[in-house]
């Protein structure tokens, strides 16, 4: 008798506070558009990509900066937060650079691909070629 009277009660206490909740949400939401919240400042929080603006700031970087400059300053960013273990201070810098490289014009974008790929391939020749010289070395 007594288990079934705590059941109740713990029923209607939970069933009391999900209620009150609800309504407070939706007491806050009413509240925040006569405040005059800016539906755009909900949107920030609800996107994943990064601004403009956090991303100059991020690089320590303006618009009027030219592009080497910009990618010379996060290679230095990134390899100091690499040696250090800043796992979260590196995907910033890399979002702040991948953000960046969006407001490129398309043929830049373009040219700058190939430029990386060459690099890669090349890195990876000499690497090839390292391991073939320490391989017959030996």
């Amino acid at each position: 008798m007594a288990a079934r009277i705590i059941a109740q009660l713990l029923v209607s206490g939970g069933t009391l506070l999900f209620r009150s909740a609800a309504q407070a949400y939706r007491q806050a939401i009413i509240n925040g558009k006569k405040a005059g919240v800016h539906e755009g400042t909900a949107q920030a929080f609800r996107s994943k990509k990064m601004d403009l603006v956090e991303a100059y700031n991020i690089l320590g970087v303006n618009d009027s900066t030219p592009w080497p400059e910009i990618v010379k300053k996060f290679d230095h960013l990134y390899g100091v937060n690499e040696r250090l273990g800043s796992f979260y201070l590196q995907s910033k810098i890399y979002r702040a650079k991948e953000r960046l490289e969006m407001e490129l014009p398309e043929d830049v974008r373009a040219e700058m691909k190939l430029k990386e790929e060459a690099e890669r391939s090349a890195a990876s020749a000499a690497r090839e070629e390292e391991e073939k010289k320490s391989g017959t070395g030996d």
